[in-house]
């Protein structure tokens, strides 16, 4: 057989099995949710699903590890500019609308809070390789301060845009983000 098509079809299994599964962490937790109702929704049979992973968790594992490492690429590909935030913000946002089903699941459940603290870290430490020089200059002893609280407003944000169901575009929400980081309340108490 083919090594390509073989390819292509593990690619199409795979996203099959992760648009399933995301489709029943709407109303289940993993912990109810088995092999078999996956497989059968997947159409799969059992076994095709075991030659990809060894459970539910080993498949949620995969995913969040294939978002992980799509999200460092784009912290390498898109570096924050000190002087306009606006397209390294639409980047992440634009990552995070273009995983939704995910998304959903991974920024608002307890049932993966690792996977927003592996967020948090692989962003702190683009941000802070870029910045250190800056910050080193400019003497800004509660930067990590100011950062943390940044972070945490921003992921409030998200939450807030997946359960409006992406009201905004990315683009909106990253300028009103970039808005709140550069402006703080100055402009809302006005």
């Amino acid at each position: 057989m083919n090594e390509q098509t073989l390819d292509r079809r593990v690619r199409k299994t795979r996203t099959q099995l992760r648009k399933c599964l995301s489709i029943l962490l709407e109303t289940k937790k993993i912990q109810n949710i088995t092999v078999k109702e996956l497989a059968q929704m997947a159409d799969i049979n059992r076994g095709t699903f075991y030659l990809h992973y060894k459970d539910v968790y080993d498949l949620l594992d995969h995913i969040q590890k294939d978002l992980l490492r799509d999200f460092e690429n784009i912290l390498t590909t898109i570096a924050p500019d000190t002087d306009n935030l606006v397209p390294f913000i639409e980047a992440l946002f634009l990552f995070i609308y273009r995983n939704k089903d995910m998304s959903k699941i991974f920024l608002h459940e307890d049932l993966e809070a690792s996977f927003s603290s592996e967020l948090r870290s692989k962003l702190q430490i683009c941000v802070f390789n870029k910045y250190k020089a800056f910050i080193k200059q400019k003497n800004m002893p509660y930067f990590e301060l100011y950062y943390d609280f940044i972070i945490s407003g921003t992921i409030g944000l998200l939450v807030r845009w997946v359960d409006s169901e992406f009201q905004m575009s990315p683009h909106e929400l990253a300028v009103l983000t970039n808005s709140f980081i550069q402006s703080g309340l100055t402009n809302i108490i006005k």
